[in-house]
């Protein structure tokens, strides 16, 4: 199971801000306002926090269905290396994995409940305009993108009609489709 997110920066500077009085306190428990505020780069850190634990989430999302708003109870690690930042989610007694990327102008973050199918993962990028499911599907030969009932991703084999997991996020002008690198959309 695999889940992602993304976040334009330009757009959560603009739109949100993390300094107001009790938002801190709202998202992130103690150890991750520590975390923050140690940073050299606080609101990277806030946002990277965030991200991840919104990919963990979508995952809980895709397995149980059940939409919730509930980011305290999402607990964030994460350890540098030199391009890609890795880290745990921890939410009641599960533990989901996490590698991000980040750039001066996103920050895109994959979760996994097994370590291991991190390296397994492709990443396809696409502006995020609201005919994006169409874009992406008039580019390949193979597969098609869609979405269940629930709103949940799928890549769909058009020569056997098998279902592959998808996930899709988007924020700001970025967009992000993960799947399997078994599957070559």
């Amino acid at each position: 199971m695999v889940g992602n997110d993304l976040i334009d920066l330009n757009k959560a500077t603009t739109e949100s801000n993390w300094k107001r009085e009790g938002y801190l306190n709202k998202i992130f428990n103690h150890q991750e306002q520590e975390q923050i505020f140690n940073s050299p780069t606080p609101s990277i850190m806030v946002w990277l926090f965030w991200s991840m634990k919104e990919a963990a989430y979508k995952i809980i999302n895709r397995e149980s269905l059940q939409r919730f708003y509930s980011p305290k109870k999402f607990s964030c690690k994460n350890f540098s290396d030199q391009n890609e930042t890795f880290g745990v989610v921890a939410f009641e007694d599960r533990t989901y994995y996490t590698k991000s990327v980040i750039n001066d102008n996103l920050i895109h973050t994959i979760a996994s409940s097994k370590k291991e199918n991190l390296a397994e993962i492709e990443t396809y990028y696409l502006e995020n305009t609201s005919c994006y499911l169409s874009d992406f599907n008039s580019k390949s030969d193979k597969y098609f993108l869609e979405k269940d009932e629930n709103g949940i991703p799928n890549l769909i084999d058009k020569t056997n009609n098998e279902s592959h997991f998808a996930s899709i996020s988007h924020h700001g002008k970025y967009l992000a489709i993960i799947y399997s690198k078994a599957i070559n959309a």
